[in-house]
């Protein structure tokens, strides 16, 4: 049986393929933080749950999951943040569109909408994008 855990565990995998040396992301986490090695990062966590009938013997489970990609702008202008929040994003769905089953953990896995922002963290001033990721998954009930 699926476990939210497993989906979790997924979509870590994904993202960590995403972090290191010439790569997207310096550092992914499955947990929200206001403390990052440096930036960009990526965090995420579950944020909505849902069961929805299929037939006698299987449910659909419906998890989503928001993830949050924080670029500072303290050391760059705020337009190279953007440019550097939308490169992430577009990799960062690409390779969800390219696994959409997350190596069969789910049976699909959407991006849905986003949202742009401003944080301070650590006195650092920050863009954000956030968006949703939806992961459907069949489960048996019987």
């Amino acid at each position: 049986m699926i476990k939210i855990q497993n989906v979790r565990n997924a979509i870590k995998s994904k993202l960590e393929a995403l972090t290191g040396e010439n790569k997207v992301f310096v550092q992914a986490s499955n947990y929200f933080t206001q403390k990052a090695t440096w930036f960009p990062f990526v965090m995420f966590e579950p944020t909505e749950m849902s069961s929805v009938y299929a037939d006698t013997a299987n449910n659909y489970r419906n998890f989503i999951f928001q993830i949050v990609i924080v670029q500072e702008m303290n050391q760059i202008t705020r337009w190279q943040a953007m440019d550097i929040l939308l490169n992430c994003f577009e990799q960062m769905i690409d390779a969800f569109d390219q696994d959409w089953t997350l190596w069969w953990v789910v049976q699909q896995v959407d991006a849905t909408n986003g949202e742009f922002g401003e944080v301070d963290m650590e006195k650092w001033p920050c863009l954000y994008l956030s968006s949703n990721l939806s992961c459907r998954v069949l489960v048996p009930i019987s």
